[in-house]
C-alpha cells in the first residue's frame, strides 16, 4: 500500500528506506522486537504495521506501544519475541568469578571484556584501594582483614613485577636488534634502516607495546580472581531473561547483586522481556543436592597435573555398548562441577555402578520437575563426538571459555591441582615473587573454604593455577576455534592447549586433516610483534585518510 508524504516524512525517521523491499529498522528501542512479532501475523508490511499500530500524531505512543508490547507477548510466546529485542549492557568493576559467570550463558549474547594480555592492573581506585572484589561473604566473616591484607600484598607483587620484567624483556629483545614490518611491504625493517619520522615513531610504539604484552602474558599469572575487570554485552531480550534469572540462582551475593542492578538497568530499555527473570528454586535446589552427591560419590583427593592436560574422551567403551556408555557420560557430566577428578576417572568409577546406582544420581540431577521451565543444567548435553577434558591454568581458561559453538563445564577453581609458573619469571630470578604469591592464596583459601565453602574460597585464587574443565563440541565448533586460538598473537598457553587439542582429534580422525589445516602448531617467543606491526600499517593509512590523530 502506498504511504501518503506525510507517512513517508514520518517513517524516514524509523527506516533506512521508505520504498526498498529490504531496509533496516532504528531508533525503536525496546518496541522493534514487538513490531515484528505482530507483523507476523499482518497482510501489511512492517512499514504499514508500524504506522497503523506503534505510531500517534506522529510519534511513538508509549502508553499504547507498552500494552500492545504485552499484548503480543501472550498472544505470540514472549521466550522467541524476546529473541527479536535487544540491549547492551556494561558489566564493570566486577570480578573475574563473575565475568566467567556471566559469559558462561552463550546462546543470544555477545560479549567482549577487559584483557589481561593488555592492560596493567596496577593501579587503585579512588580511594586508594587496589582495584579487586571484596566479597560481602568474606568482609562480614574473620577473614576480612586477612583477605584484604592478603590481596593487597598480591597486588603490590605484581605492581613490582612489571619493571623488572620489562627490562628483562629489553635485555632479551633490544629495541636495536628488533625487526618489524613497520612499512608493510612484508619485509622487516630495523629501528636504523627507517627515515621518516612517522615511522619512527610507529616502530618506537610497536616495540612498547611489544614488550608490555609479554610482560603482562608473563605477570598475570598472579592475578586473583577477584581482580575487577569490565564487560560488555549486546544480547537479546531472552538472552538477557536467562541470564538475570542465573545470576540470581548463584549463590554468591555478587552474582545476585549484578542481576539486581543489570534489572533495573534492562528495565529502563526492555523491560517487558526480562519481566520474568528471577531465582530458580528448583534449580537451586538441585545444585545444593548435585554438591552434597559429588563429594559423597567423588571422595578422591583433587587429582594434580603438573602441567597443561588434554584428554580426548573415548568414543567408546570396553564392555559397554553405545547406549550404556552415553548413559555413563552424562552421569559424569551430571557430577562433574562437584568433584576436583578427572572426567576419565569419573566414568571408570561409574562404570562399575549399578542400574540403582545410577538412577539415583539420574533422579537427583533432573527428578520432580513441576514444569517445563525446570530445566536441568549442561550435564544433560554430554554425548558429542568430540568431548575434552581439560587442565591449563586459569587465564588460559578464561580466553578459550568464551567459543559459544560448544557446551564446557568447569569445577571450581581451586589451588589443588597444580600451578603454572612462567619460566621467564624464575630465568629473570624472580620466582621468590611468585611463591610468595602462592603462600598467600593458599593460606587465605584453605581458610575461607574450611570456614566459608569452597565456592567463596575462589576468590582469592590466582589466574596462575589451574583449573580442570570439560568442552564438548562438533568438528566444526573444534575447527572454528583451534584455528583461530592458534593463531601467533594468541597467548602461548591456550595456544599450547588447541594445539594438543588438535593432535589428539586427529590422531582419532586423521580423515579431519584438511579441515584444520590451518592450525598453527609452531612456536612463538614474541607472540603479538608481528600483529603489532601491522596495526601500525594500518594506522599509518588511515593517517593518510583522513589525517593524523594527536593525543
Amino acid at each position: 500500500m502506498p504511504h501518503t508524504p506525510e507517512e513517508r516524512q514520518l517513517l524516514e525517521q524509523y527506516v533506512t528506506s521508505v520504498d526498498s523491499n529490504i531496509f533496516a529498522i532504528r531508533g525503536l528501542p525496546g518496541i522493534v522486537g514487538s513490531a515484528f512479532a505482530r507483523y507476523s501475523r499482518a497482510l501489511g508490511s512492517f512499514r504499514e504495521t508500524l504506522v497503523k499500530e506503534f505510531l500517534k500524531e506522529g510519534v511513538i505512543d508509549p502508553k499504547h506501544a507498552k500494552e500492545l508490547i504485552e499484548r503480543i507477548l501472550v498472544a505470540y510466546g514472549d521466550d522467541s519475541v524476546g529473541e527479536l529485542e535487544g540491549a547492551n549492557v556494561s558489566f564493570e568493576e566486577i570480578s573475574n568469578l563473575a565475568a566467567k559467570t556471566i559469559e558462561d550463558r552463550r546462546i543470544g549474547g555477545s560479549p567482549i571484556e577487559q584483557s589481561s594480555r593488555y592492560v596493567y592492573y596496577d593501579r587503585k581506585d579512588e580511594k586508594g584501594k587496589w582495584k579487586y572484589h571484596r566479597p560481602q561473604e568474606i568482609m562480614n566473616s574473620e577473614h576480612a582483614q586477612a583477605y584484604e591484607e592478603g590481596i593487597d600484598r598480591i597486588f603490590q607483587i605484581y605492581q613490582d613485577l612489571i619493571e623488572p620484567m620489562t627490562k628483562y624483556y629489553e635485555g632479551k629483545k633490544p629495541i636495536e636488534e628488533s625487526e618489524y614490518d613497520i612499512l608493510g611491504t612484508g619485509e622487516k625493517q630495523k629501528l636504523a634502516d627507517l627515515k621518516d619520522e612517522r615511522d619512527i615513531k610507529a616502530f618506537k610504539r610497536t616495540y612498547t607495546f611489544d614488550l608490555k604484552t609479554k610482560t603482562c602474558d608473563t605477570i598475570r599469572c598472579i592475578l586473583p580472581t577477584s581482580t575487577l575487570t569490565n564487560v560488555g554485552m549486546f544480547g537479546n531480550g531472552r538472552y538477557f531473561q536467562e541470564l538475570l534469572s542465573h545470576l540470581y540462582t548463584q549463590d554468591l551475593h555478587e552474582m545476585q547483586d549484578i542481576a539486581k542492578k543489570a534489572h533495573e538497568a534492562l528495565d529502563e530499555i526492555i523491560p517487558a522481556y526480562v519481566k520474568r527473570a528471577k531465582r530458580n528454586e528448583w534449580l537451586a535446589e538441585k545444585r545444593e543436592t548435585m554438591q552434597e552427591l559429588g563429594r559423597e560419590v567423588f571422595k578422591d583427593k583433587a587429582e594434580e597435573s603438573e602441567g597443561i592436560s588434554v584428554t580426548l574422551i573415548p568414543s567408546m567403551r570396553e564392555g559397554m555398548d553405545q547406549d550404556e556408555y552415553y548413559f555413563v557420560q552424562s552421569l559424569a557430566q551430571m557430577l562433574y562441577p562437584n568433584t576436583e577428578v578427572s572426567l576419565e576417572t569419573m566414568i571408570s568409577k561409574l562404570a562399575k555402578f549399578g542400574d540403582q546406582e545410577r538412577y539415583e544420581i539420574l533422579e537427583s540431577y533432573v527428578g520432580d520437575r513441576k514444569q517445563r521451565r525446570h530445566r536441568p543444567d549442561r550435564g544433560l548435553e554430554a554425548g558429542y563426538p568430540i568431548t575434552f577434558d581439560l587442565v591449563c591454568d586459569f587465564g588460559s581458561y578464561r580466553d578459550l571459555q568464551r567459543h559459544r559453538m560448544l557446551t564446557q563445564q568447569r569445577q571450581l577453581i581451586t589451588p589443588r591441582i597444580g600451578f603454572d609458573m612462567p619460566q621467564d619469571i624464575l630465568k629473570a630470578g624472580l620466582g621468590g615473587k611468585i611463591d610468595e604469591a602462592k603462600q598467600i592464596c593458599e593460606s587465605l583459601y584453605n581458610s575461607i573454604r574450611e570456614d566459608l565453602g569452597a565456592v567463596v574460597a575462589q576468590y582469592p585464587v590466582l589466574f596462575g593455577y589451574h583449573i580442570r574443565w570439560t568442552m564438548g563440541m562438533n568438528l566444526r565448533a573444534a575447527e572454528h576455534m583451534i584455528e583461530l586460538r592458534t593463531t601467533p598473537q594468541g597467548h602461548p598457553n591456550y595456544r599450547k592447549v588447541c594445539q594438543l587439542m588438535a593432535k589428539a582429534i586427529l590422531e582419532r580422525y586423521p580423515w579431519a586433516s584438511e579441515i584444520m589445516k590451518f592450525t598453527d602448531y609452531n612456536d612463538y617467543t614474541w607472540s603479538r610483534a608481528d600483529s603489532e606491526a601491522r596495526q601500525r600499517v594500518k594506522e599509518k593509512k588511515l593517517d593518510e585518510k583522513y589525517g593524523e590523530i594527536t593525543t
